[in-house]
């Protein structure tokens, strides 16, 4: 499931992204219209490497340390998840632990499963050089979510009493499921870089080198083979790997916020409206950022950050509600769904966007 990400350009390069006298007119050609030229060495790079080292190995173990503590120090929730976050280490006993078998839990995990699939298909397809990287760290991204509802929704479905979940085969099964989601943020961070490389906001928002993310996403993801993530309920085990992605998370937000303020927030830009596929036809004289329509910057942001409210709202749940461990997966489940859903589609449309750009640049220099 790991995949090397492309060395991406240098992020302090001064050129900007779309340079029309480095176009390509040979559109089957591998340039990426994007990519500036290598900047030269400077004398602050050396300095520049070791910070980027340094935040490399700090930032994992502190935003660890920092999920693992924080559900109990929320306001008016302390108290439930006290009663509710109990470190297990894959051990489980019959006093504390609650793990649902019912159709309503791994039947919502399923048809996330599929509905993820489905997303990541379509967005694989997209046609354009251009965006491929983003293509490939969103159709990952999905997979992530993909994988971790089937292997949660065959634990929930084959893994009966408290016998088989102290078993190495359900351990293996849950940290397929709790991993993915950790290995999550990797994907998130990536798509967060090229956002920031294709949407014009590398002036502000840093990129650091290409390995940052996939080093912070196998250290999470190895925390939770480990057992640190693991509690008496397993569901607290996805809770805990979500928090893990909030620098992720803001650094997508960031990214798109920032190229859509230095472009500025407009309807259509310079792009004509296409109702048949959803995005703009395309103008030689725009920039990819123009042509994001405003309901997918809201879709995009509320995705990404849309599933914060779950963190004091599961421990609540299942202290006061008095709701079954079945209608209480289902909600949250129905929940992701959306959630997940809105992140997939406004990446679907982020890629078609610049797919249809970069034609519309081929098609111009053409005419020329």
């Amino acid at each position: 499931m790991l995949l090397c990400p492309p060395v991406l350009p240098n992020p302090q390069d001064s050129h900007p992204p779309c340079s029309l006298e480095r176009l390509d007119t040979d559109v089957s050609s591998s340039t990426d219209i994007f990519s500036p030229a290598k900047p030269r060495r400077t004398s602050s790079s050396a300095v520049q490497h070791a910070s980027t080292m340094a935040l490399t190995l700090l930032l994992p173990p502190a935003v660890l340390a920092f999920s693992l503590h924080f559900p109990f120090v929320i306001p008016y929730v302390s108290s439930s998840a006290l009663a509710t976050y109990i470190p297990a280490s894959y051990r489980y006993d019959s006093v504390h632990t609650r793990f649902d078998n019912t159709a309503w839990t791994y039947g919502t995990d399923y048809v996330l499963t599929a509905v993820m699939g489905i997303i990541g298909c379509f967005i694989l397809s997209t046609p354009g050089r251009s965006s491929r990287r983003l293509r490939h760290y969103s159709a990952a991204l999905l997979g992530c979510y993909a994988l971790s509802t089937l292997a949660g929704g065959y634990a929930h479905q084959t893994v009966v009493g408290v016998e088989r979940l102290n078993s190495a085969h359900f351990r293996r099964l849950w940290i397929v499921c709790v991993g993915n989601v950790s290995f999550a943020s990797c994907w998130m961070g990536l798509i967060g870089r090229e956002v920031a490389r294709l949407f014009d906001s590398r002036s502000i928002v840093p990129q650091g080198p290409w390995y940052f993310w996939p080093v912070y996403g196998s250290f999470m993801t190895a925390a939770c083979a480990l057992g640190y993530m693991s509690f008496k309920r397993p569901a607290c085990d996805i809770f805990i790997a979500g928090i893990t992605q909030f620098p992720t998370t803001f650094y997508c937000l960031v990214a798109l916020l920032v190229g859509a303020r230095n472009h500025g927030l407009k309807t259509r830009g310079g792009l004509d409206y296409d109702s048949q596929k959803d995005v703009g036809s395309g103008s030689p004289d725009s920039h990819p950022i123009d042509n994001v329509l405003l309901r997918y910057k809201i879709m995009y942001c509320v995705g990404f950050i849309g599933n914060a409210p779950l963190l004091p709202m599961y421990p609540i749940l299942v202290q006061y509600s008095g709701m079954s461990l079945a209608g209480i997966n289902t909600l949250l489940h129905s929940w992701l769904m959306v959630m997940w859903g809105m992140q997939g589609i406004s990446l679907l449309h982020l890629c078609r966007v610049v797919g249809k750009w970069e034609r519309s640049k081929f098609a111009d220099q053409k005419k020329n």
